[in-house]
């Protein structure tokens, strides 16, 4: 991947933030990052397209889009933890990306503030802690007031061992989705957030139906979904895959039934 395709791709509008999230925006945020990395590869005449891409390496791309629609993005950030006990930083589980105004300057984080508070008991510091702000933690926004995007990427066709295939997993692989709108739907904490599926096929009508499909399945899981916005992205036919779709789930965790 050329270092320009990991640049923020500008996005058609700003996406609306702040009190209020728009996932339909967001989905097209994230496309226009890989519309962006796309034409980056038909320019150097790249063997391997974005379908060669793990979740790991389609990362970026999907932060550049959102970065470039005004957005400040985090990646790997730790949920929020459960109001007793300090767990540590590996028993704790992280969202593949997380979304807040532009100009954040990080999320407040109660689990490293009570490690911190334990940390002075004792010591001089113990009482100002107590009772006045930390510097570090000045233009930090609450966990309630992101977006938390759990991303899952995966087609029709794939490489398995090198070797460039029908994907015989596919429908299996849906699975590992289910398991992310579980994970974000019981955190009391969020509010808002959102399974971004990047779905490689054929044709976009595959894809769409089948994104349409598993929607249906987590509405009769009675898991929080509030919607399903897709966007279509063309790509170079490399190994079968013409179309990436970028579908995401929009929930709203904390309207629980």
């Amino acid at each position: 991947m050329p270092p320009a395709a990991l640049q923020p791709a500008p996005a058609k509008s700003p996406v609306r933030s702040g009190p209020v999230w728009y996932a339909e925006d967001i989905t097209e945020a994230m496309a226009e990052g890989l519309r962006f990395a796309e034409r980056a590869l038909r320019e150097e005449q790249a063997v391997h397209g974005l379908d060669a891409l793990d979740e790991v390496q389609m990362h970026p791309l999907l932060a550049a889009g959102l970065a470039g629609a005004g957005l400040t993005v985090f990646r790997e950030m730790p949920y929020p933890a459960p109001a007793e006990g300090i767990p540590k930083a590996s028993e704790r589980e992280r969202c593949d990306l997380v979304l807040a105004p532009g100009g954040t300057v990080g999320l407040r984080d109660e689990v490293a503030a009570r490690r911190e508070r334990q940390a002075a008991e004792g010591t001089l510091f113990a009482g100002p802690l107590a009772r006045v702000e930390a510097p570090q933690e000045l233009g930090k926004i609450e966990p309630q007031e992101a977006y938390w995007l759990e991303v899952k990427t995966f087609g029709q066709f794939s490489y398995t061992d090198g070797v460039a295939g029908q994907n015989r997993t596919y429908l299996s692989q849906f699975n590992a989705c289910l398991a992310d709108v579980r994970k974000l739907s019981r955190v009391p904490e969020i509010e808002r957030a959102g399974a971004a599926i990047v779905l490689f096929a054929e044709s976009p009508e595959i894809a769409e139906h089948d994104l349409a499909a598993f929607a249906h399945q987590c509405l009769d899981k009675d898991l929080p979904l509030a919607g399903l916005h897709v966007q279509r992205v063309e790509i170079a036919d490399r190994i079968g895959n013409r179309f990436a779709v970028v579908g995401t789930l929009d929930l709203r965790p904390s309207v629980r039934t």
